[in-house]
């Protein structure tokens, strides 16, 4: 009877805690916070207790699996602290599942994504685990799981990566892996581990975590294609880049991540030199054909986590958010000059649809939306005063043009 009782207190124990995680995530919309609410439900005391996890999301593709967000801690001494903080704050799961929005300002709680972000897998290109290994590579590990759509755990072999900030080999030991499967297509795979702890994964645990899986599959595909529908919001309707209401949440949202782990912001506002003169010369067909093309020529010439936006009639925003110096930002900007002047169309030859761009760059904590706008325009007067067709950055001399 004691023993039936236990297992009873251990099974509502853990329905309570799919509840509680199922919940939270079916309530987020942003496909980030759903990571968030599956990993620290996964790490929690009060969830499945594990020391690490890294969570990899497949691309749209489908060829490739990126680490996207890890929780846990990135040392010894830091896992102890994280212990002791959550221990003294008496945060239970369901105030730390509700905590996203502080954990992103602690850049202490970044650091395992950090450390792991970056991680790339091609599913094809890796050779296959084979199960006689003393240690295997994290990312044939994840190819194996995504290929075979089968769980996987082991208390005894190693399970190695290097992080792309590092040369250093790091080690995750008692590893448990399962794949984030819906209908037909994998969205991705879930990799756990007991490295401070030396805790045994066992078939309970790991029942909970597929049940986890399942549930974080759906959330996940529910949240992407919200964030679908936003995008199709968001975007210009002439240019296909995004719209200007849309362009002044992001900056919101970057800015707020600049903060949290304290690196710059850039915003480049480009303008179409002359534009005026284009369309009365050329008709309004003809300049509406300029615009979408100066738009695909920026946004084909930044990274993907860039903002491109079309702020208004002839001008754009460019937000970089990789944390580059003014340095940085003014080259980048010169190149988007460049990469202009030599477009050409039917009814100008190269070299004469031209831009002029502002740049502006501020460190956290000064980096607030209108000030990096103001900073940014005030380059672009003096860009466009100086004779158009060159890049100004605040408070410098102009590249020449």
């Amino acid at each position: 009877m004691v023993d039936g009782s236990v297992q009873q207190v251990e099974r509502v124990a853990e329905l309570e805690f799919q509840l509680a995680v199922t919940r939270a995530m079916l309530g987020a919309l942003e496909v980030d916070k759903v990571l968030y609410i599956i990993l620290s439900g996964i790490t929690h005391g009060e969830g499945l207790k594990f020391n690490r996890a890294v969570l990899f999301l497949s691309d749209d593709s489908g060829r490739e699996l990126l680490a996207v967000n890890a929780v846990g801690p990135a040392s010894g001494a830091e896992a102890q602290r994280i212990w002791q903080e959550i221990e003294s704050r008496g945060l239970d799961l369901e105030s730390l599942l509700h905590a996203y929005d502080q954990a992103q300002k602690d850049a202490a709680a970044q650091s395992l994504s950090r450390m792991m972000g970056g991680l790339r897998v091609k599913p094809k290109s890796l050779p296959a685990l084979v199960g006689t290994e003393t240690s295997v590579p994290l990312e044939v590990l994840v190819a194996h799981t995504a290929a075979t759509r089968r769980s996987w755990l082991s208390n005894t072999m190693k399970v190695t990566f290097t992080s792309p900030d590092s040369d250093k080999l790091k080690v995750m030991t008692h590893v448990a892996a399962v794949p984030l499967a819906l209908d037909d297509k994998v969205l991705g795979v879930i990799v756990a581990d007991n490295f401070y702890t030396r805790r045994h994964v066992d078939a309970e645990v790991m029942r909970s975590l597929i049940t986890v899986s399942n549930l974080a599959a759906i959330a996940i595909e529910k949240a992407r294609l919200h964030e679908r529908l936003r995008a199709l919001a968001a975007v210009d309707g002439l240019t296909g880049v995004m719209n200007r209401g849309h362009y002044e949440t992001r900056v919101r949202e970057e800015l707020a991540r600049a903060e949290a782990v304290g690196r710059p912001v850039s915003l480049m506002m480009v303008d179409v030199d002359h534009f005026k003169l284009i369309n009365d010369t050329y008709g309004h067909e003809h300049g509406d054909h300029v615009l979408k093309a100066i738009a695909q020529c920026l946004r084909e010439r930044v990274r993907a986590e860039d903002v491109v936006a079309r702020y208004g009639g002839e001008e754009f925003a460019v937000l970089l958010t990789g944390g580059q110096t003014l340095e940085d930002a003014a080259q980048v900007a010169e190149k988007l000059r460049r990469a202009v002047s030599e477009l050409a169309f039917d009814d100008q030859r190269q070299g004469m649809v031209t831009v002029s761009v502002g740049v502006a760059t501020l460190l956290p904590p000064l980096a607030e939306a209108a000030t990096l706008l103001r900073m940014a325009d005030k380059a672009l007067y003096a860009a466009k005063h100086a004779g158009r067709n060159r890049v100004m950055v605040a408070s410098a001399e102009p590249t020449a043009g």
